[in-house]
C-alpha cells in the first residue's frame, strides 16, 4: 500500500499532466481542501474549481486554467470598456489611465480581444465582453452578501462599511479599498477567475462554500482585480453590449466567416454564448438551425430616436402607451396541449403576475404565435373621469396593490405565426397578419382584452403633429412612428422607430444626491438627485428623482454642494428597479430647470410625481425661495387631466 503524501501532491501540481489524483480516488475523497491550502499551497478556490471541472469530464491539466493574468484583463479590457474617467482611475487605483475610447475605439478593442490568443476560449471571452461569468444564469450573490464577506476580511464594523458605501455608492469600490496593493503576486489568471465563478454558480454549491470561494479569490486580488471581481459577481460589469447586436455580430462574423445579419438574428433568438458554441462546432451553416420559436424568450425591437429625425414619408404613427412591454407566446403541440408565456424586455416571464392573461392568449385563433405589444391600464380618478393609468400605477397593481383598473393588451406587431418567422417581412405585411389574427376576437369577452394598437398613416410632419396632439388629448404618453417597409429587428434599436413625448419645464430644488451605480463614460459621482417643489408652509415636497446628469454638470453641482456646505449629514435611501440606492440629504439651495413629460398622481397616497424628469440647466440666478410650488404642479396636473 502506498500513502500519498505532500511531496507527491506538490509534484502533481507542479509537473503533472493530469490532476485527477487530487479529484478522484478509491472510496471517499480523502484530500481536504483546507489541508491542500494550508500544507500544499493550493488555494481553496482552485481546489474547488479543479474538482468541479473533473465532474464535467474535462481533462484537468495544469494548462486548463492558464491564460493572461486577471489583472491584465481588468486593465486592458474591463477598464477601457467601463468608461471610467481617468481622474477616478487615479483616485481609486493609483495609476494614470487614458481617456475611455469612443464607439469606434470600443469596437476595435472588442475585435482585437476576440482575435488575439490570450488563453481564453471564445465563450470565456464573451463572458468578459458581456460582464456575465454565469453565462446567462442569475447572479449568485447580492450586495448585502458582499458586505458580509468584507466584514470577514477587514477589521471594520457593518456600520462603518455602510457609512462608507453611502459615500462611494458602489460596493465594488469598497472591495478595491480593502486591498493593500494594486495587484497581487502570484497573479490570478483570467481563466482561473472566470471558471471559478462559473463553477461556483452550479446547483448544489452551498452558500457557505460560495463565501469561502470568494474569500479565497479576494485575498489574492489587488485593488483593480477586486473592483472588477465584485462587479462580475453582482453581474454589474456589463459594458452596454446587451443591445449592441450588430457590433457583436460583426465581430463574431469576422471571426468565423459568417454573414453578420445571420449572426445577429441567431444571437437575438438565443444568446451570444450559444451562437459562439454553434459557430465553433458547426460553422456558419450551424446557425441555420437556430430558428425563432414560441416559448423561447427574445428581446424586442426598441425605438432609437425622436420624430425630429424622420427623413422619409409616409410613416405609420402609432399611439404610445405608458405600460409594460410584453412579448406574448402561444405554443400548441401535436396533441393539442397549449402553453403560454408573457416575456418582458429582459426575457422574464410575467404571465403569472397578470391574472387572466393566460386565458386570453389561449383564445388566440392560432396554434403558435408571438405577439409584441404593451400591457396598459385605464383607471378612474377620485374626482371622476376615466384616464390611462401610469406605468407606476400598473406596476403597483401587478405587485398586489388593490386598485380600480381595467387592464388591456395593445398588440402592435406579429413576429411569428403558425410555424413561420415573420421578422423579415415589412411592417405593412406583419400588421395585416396581426389584424387578421385579432379581428375575430374584437368582441370576445376575454379576461384581459387583446386589442390592436391604434394608429394612422402620416404623409407629412403636420400629420405627425396632428396625430400626436390627438393621442395626447386622450391622455396617452405620445406617439411612435415606424416605416412600413422595414423588417422587425429583434434585440436591436431600430433607427426607423422614432418617438415623441411631451416636454414641460419647472424650476425645482435639489433635496438629495443619490450615488451612481454605473460606470458609463458620461456618468458623474451622483446617478440622480431628489427634486422638490415649495409648499405653502415654506417647506419642500419631494416630487421625484432627476437622472441622466452628465459629468460636467455633476462636477458643477458637487462644487456647489461643498462650497455652500449643503450636506446635512443625514443618509437617504431611494427605491429603484434594481433595489434601494444610498444617498445624502441636502440643504435646499441649488435650483435647476427640470424638463419632464407629465405628472403622475398616486390614487392611494395622492402624491404628485414628475414623469421622466431631466435636468436642463442650473439656475444660479434663483434661490430656493424662487423655486416653483407644489400648487403649480397641481395646476399642471389638472390641466393635463382636463386636456
Amino acid at each position: 500500500m502506498h500513502f500519498v503524501g505532500q511531496p507527491e501532491l506538490r509534484g502533481w501540481i507542479a509537473n503533472g499532466d493530469d490532476l485527477a489524483p487530487i479529484t478522484r480516488g478509491i472510496g471517499r475523497n480523502l484530500v481536504d481542501a483546507n489541508w491542500l491550502e494550508d500544507e500544499v499551497g493550493l488555494p481553496f478556490h482552485l481546489a474547488f474549481t479543479i474538482r468541479s471541472l473533473a465532474t464535467e469530464d474535462v481533462q484537468v491539466a495544469p494548462h486548463t486554467l492558464d491564460s493572461i493574468p486577471f489583472f491584465s484583463l481588468c486593465k486592458g479590457l474591463f477598464l477601457p470598456l467601463s468608461g471610467m474617467a481617468p481622474e477616478k482611475v487615479a483616485s481609486l487605483f493609483g495609476f494614470q489611465a487614458p481617456a475611455a475610447p469612443d464607439t469606434a475605439g470600443r469596437e476595435a478593442l472588442l475585435q482585437q480581444f476576440l482575435t488575439k490568443d490570450v488563453g481564453l476560449s471564445l465563450v470565456q471571452k464573451l463572458s468578459c465582453i458581456l460582464g456575465d461569468p454565469f453565462r446567462g444564469g442569475p447572479a449568485t450573490m447580492k450586495r448585502d452578501s458582499l458586505i458580509r464577506l468584507l466584514l470577514s476580511l477587514e477589521l471594520k464594523t457593518q456600520r462603518q462599511l455602510l457609512d462608507r458605501l453611502t459615500i462611494v455608492g458602489d460596493v465594488a469600490v469598497l472591495f478595491a479599498e480593502s486591498r493593500p496593493a494594486l495587484h497581487a503576486d502570484p497573479p490570478l489568471t483570467a481563466a482561473e477567475v472566470l471558471e471559478t465563478l462559473r463553477c461556483m454558480a452550479k446547483r448544489g454549491v452551498s452558500r457557505s462554500t460560495r463565501f469561502d470561494i470568494l474569500r479565497s479569490l479576494v485575498q489574492r486580488c489587488g485593488k483593480l482585480e477586486a473592483y472588477f471581481l465584485a462587479r462580475l459577481v453582482l453581474k454589474k460589469a456589463g459594458f452596454g453590449f446587451d443591445y449592441e447586436g450588430p457590433l457583436l455580430a460583426r465581430a463574431l462574423g469576422e471571426r468565423f466567416g459568417a454573414p453578420p445579419d445571420l449572426v445577429a438574428h441567431a444571437t437575438a433568438l438565443t444568446d451570444a454564448f450559444h451562437v459562439a458554441d454553434v459557430l465553433a462546432k458547426d460553422g456558419p451553416k450551424g446557425l441555420l438551425a437556430i430558428q425563432l420559436q414560441p416559448l423561447v424568450a427574445v428581446r424586442p425591437a426598441l425605438a432609437s430616436g425622436t420624430t425630429e429625425e424622420i427623413k422619409q414619408f409616409p410613416v405609420w404613427v402609432e399611439r404610445k402607451y405608458d405600460g409594460v412591454r410584453f412579448m406574448l407566446h402561444k405554443s400548441t403541440d401535436a396533441h393539442g396541449s397549449t402553453l403560454c408565456g408573457a416575456y418582458t424586455r429582459n426575457r422574464r416571464d410575467w404571465l403569472e403576475l397578470v391574472p387572466g392573461l393566460d386565458a386570453s392568449i389561449r383564445a388566440l385563433p392560432a396554434r403558435n404565435c408571438i405577439i409584441d405589444g404593451e400591457l396598459y391600464g385605464t383607471t378612474l380618478d377620485p374626482e371622476g373621469g376615466a384616464r390611462p393609468a401610469s406605468v407606476y400605477e400598473l406596476y403597483a397593481l401587478l405587485q398586489g396593490e388593490r386598485r380600480a383598473m381595467n387592464v388591456r393588451f395593445a398588440a402592435f406587431d406579429l413576429v411569428y405565426l403558425n410555424g413561420k418567422d415573420l421578422t423579415s417581412l415589412p411592417l405593412s405585411e406583419r400588421r395585416k397578419w396581426l389584424q387578421q389574427l385579432l379581428g375575430p376576437m374584437a368582441n370576445a369577452p376575454l379576461p384581459v382584452p387583446l386589442v390592436l394598437a391604434e394608429g394612422q398613416l402620416a404623409q407629412t410632419k403636420d400629420d405627425v403633429s396632428r396625430l400626436y396632439q390627438h393621442f395626447r388629448s386622450q391622455g396617452y404618453e405620445g406617439i411612435i412612428t415606424k416605416r412600413l417597409d422595414t423588417p422587425y429587428l429583434l434585440a436591436q434599436r431600430d433607427p426607423t422607430w422614432l418617438k415623441r413625448k411631451p416636454e414641460i419645464t419647472l424650476d425645482l430644488v435639489l433635496l438629495g444626491a443619490v450615488f451612481a451605480v454605473t460606470e458609463k463614460k458620461k456618468a458623474g459621482m451622483f446617478g440622480s438627485y431628489v427634486i422638490g417643489a415649495r409648499t405653502a408652509d415654506g417647506g419642500f415636497a419631494d416630487v421625484g428623482d432627476v437622472a441622466g446628469v452628465d459629468v460636467q454638470r455633476d462636477a458643477q453641482i458637487q462644487s456647489e454642494i461643498l462650497r455652500e456646505g449643503l450636506i446635512t449629514g443625514q443618509r437617504i435611501e431611494r427605491k429603484s428597479s434594481s433595489g434601494v440606492r444610498p444617498g445624502m440629504d441636502l440643504r435646499p439651495h441649488i435650483v435647476g430647470t427640470v424638463r419632464f413629460e407629465g405628472i403622475v398622481k398616486d390614487n392611494v397616497t395622492g402624491e404628485l410625481k414628475l414623469r421622466d424628469p431631466k435636468l436642463v440647466h442650473l439656475r444660479s440666478d434663483k434661490t430656493a425661495r424662487d423655486a416653483d410650488t407644489v400648487k403649480a404642479i397641481e395646476e399642471l396636473w389638472i390641466r393635463q387631466r382636463m386636456g
